[in-house]
């Protein structure tokens, strides 16, 4: 019964090892950091008690001077005002900037939130005429290969004419794609529109004195680019070449490789938010195991335990710690110096990375090297099995 059972631990430890070995390849929702591009207020947030307005020339239309939008919190204490139609709270954004995961979008977190400081950017503006702003704008994207990109731009006086190029590294081919996107005050995105969907939809708008007016036809639409599946993303342009009002509010992608933080560049943030978390390809660990400033943890050898057990008990496992940015490193135990090598464990878990973005919206988890190091001490624990198998016969 003694080895049946230590056979069954076996088996289990393999099959635990592998699935959690198959779950550290799942792709990474990746909220890509846009601090060098963000830099006006579009939404009126609150804390404690007190309303910060959107700003003057930084709403959603009449050229940024029109109106603007407010939080679900906000939208409460206007009713309370008697600002609002019919003196009910109707559809406002989410407190935190936070849209959950749906059939046609993962997570998206957004720049705003009630939280963040009252001077902290939310969007940028692409005005009408390029006599009041560029009508193009860049920013750096976490180097790695995406499936997906999403775009969240809201278009005003119009549909907006867009031009969005896709870098990538290595000399790879940009891709570029021209839009036509849907004027946000007449619903957006159609339903079932291959490209165009709109984040949040049935919102009326409000003025400069917060008023709540207009229809409940108001939206955030999110645009969804295919990007060459095998090439390394480094940037994305996006260009406005017709005479509409554009409010760019972020991007995020679905990765398929490993996220590399890239320095901060042409409008580049400089760290990667990844919101299921992502080993950093940077900084291998040291001799000791202690990974580097932005990577994730090396594979490292333990030091010898000095009392080691032969076969059952293992040497002190090394280091093995993940980096600020990066994912939990796998390090093995050595020999003791009495005894045989000790079973594998895993290094401790990096501190998940913040992104330099205000109020806390572009998030980065090590979740991904984390599982990879579970996977490591599943087979660590077959190992063990094995080898009390072996001393039971």
């Amino acid at each position: 019964m003694i080895v049946t059972s230590r056979r069954h631990l076996v088996v289990f430890a393999f099959i635990a090892s592998m699935a959690v070995a198959r779950q550290a390849a799942a792709d990474t929702v990746v909220q890509v950091p846009v601090d060098g591009v963000i830099d006006g207020r579009t939404v009126a947030t609150i804390a404690n008690g007190t309303i910060t307005p959107w700003v003057a020339m930084q709403g959603v239309d009449g050229d940024g001077n029109g109106d603007g939008y407010v939080t679900n919190m906000v939208e409460a204490a206007l009713v309370g005002m008697g600002k609002t139609v019919g003196g009910k709270a109707g559809v406002a954004l989410p407190d935190d900037g936070m849209f959950a995961a749906d059939a046609r979008h993962p997570a998206v977190q957004l720049h705003f939130s009630n939280n963040a400081a009252v001077t902290s950017p939310q969007t940028h503006q692409i005005y009408i005429s390029a006599t009041r702003g560029s009508q193009t704008f860049m920013f750096n994207v976490p180097n790695a290969t995406y499936s997906k990109m999403f775009l969240f731009i809201t278009a005003s006086e119009g549909a907006a004419a867009l031009t969005i190029t896709m870098n990538y590294a290595g000399g790879e081919t940009a891709t570029v794609k021209k839009v036509m996107l849907p004027d946000y005050g007449v619903g957006g995105a159609s339903a079932n529109d291959p490209v165009f969907f709109n984040l949040i939809a049935g919102m009326r708008k409000w003025g400069s004195n917060l008023n709540e007016g207009d229809s409940t036809t108001h939206t955030i639409t999110g645009i969804e680019l295919a990007p060459t599946a095998t090439a390394m993303m480094t940037s994305i342009q996006v260009q406005k070449t017709n005479g509409s009002h554009c409010v760019f509010w972020g991007a995020t992608g679905i990765a398929t490789s490993a996220v590399t933080t890239g320095a901060g560049g042409s409008g580049g943030g400089t760290d990667a938010g990844a919101t299921d978390g992502s080993a950093d390809a940077t900084g291998a660990a040291g001799s000791n195991g202690a990974a580097g400033s932005n990577g994730a943890a090396g594979s490292t050898t333990g030091a010898a335990g000095s009392n080691g057990a032969a076969g059952a008990t293992a040497g002190a496992a090394g280091a093995g710690a993940a980096g600020a940015n990066g994912a939990a490193g796998a390090t093995a135990g050595a020999a003791g110096s009495n005894g045989a090598a000790g079973a594998s464990v895993t290094g401790a878990a990096g501190s998940p990375p913040r992104s330099k973005s205000s109020g806390g919206c572009s998030l980065a988890s090590g979740n991904v090297g984390v599982r990879a190091g579970a996977a490591w001490l599943g087979l660590a624990l077959a190992a063990l099995a094995v080898a009390r198998v072996r001393r039971a016969r």
